[in-house]
């Protein structure tokens, strides 16, 4: 009987996500007046300049309450003075202990402490000191609490360091 339920939930949800996303998929497609102007007022032939992106070079992501991103340092030596900004200063940097599981995907890790297992989204830069680190190994911590863009109430954890204790 609980297996019924479970799979009458199941195409339930199923359903609900596919009537969402034909809401979606129309709602888009609608956005459009259905007049074309190509032209943009520009001579017939002219190539319109394409916006500029600046993405940081390290990971091409910009982090979500990043608005933009950080000056590099021959910016800051220029101007005389360090306008750089550190995201650890402005949020409570947390530390814990655990037992490192080891990377759930390519941006991030596994801890498991004394709450339960915890994720922490890592850094490029943080992988190699990572990959040192042998699964199951106990470890220091801190990381910081990140609210997601649009959604103040969930958190992701950002790990700021880690070091395996000896």
């Amino acid at each position: 009987m609980m297996n019924t339920s479970k799979r009458r939930r199941s195409t339930k949800a199923a359903a609900a996500g596919t009537i969402l996303l034909a809401v979606m998929l129309a709602a888009s497609a609608c956005g459009n007046d259905g007049s074309v102007n190509l032209n943009n007022g520009q001579q017939q032939g002219a190539v319109s300049p394409s916006p500029e992106v600046d993405l940081p070079d390290s990971s091409g992501v910009i982090e979500p309450d990043v608005s933009s991103p950080e000056p590099t340092e021959d910016a800051a030596n220029d101007s005389g003075t360090d306008n750089s900004t550190d995201n650890t200063d402005e949020q409570e940097v947390k530390s814990g202990e655990g037992t490192y599981t080891g990377l759930i995907d390519a941006h991030s890790i596994e801890i498991v402490t004394a709450n339960g297992a915890m994720a922490f989204q890592i850094s490029e830069d943080q992988i190699p000191l990572l990959d040192s680190i042998p699964a199951d190994a106990k470890v220091k911590f801190n990381y910081t609490e990140k609210a997601i863009e649009g959604e103040p109430d969930v958190k992701q954890n950002w790990l700021v360091k880690i070091e395996e204790e000896k």
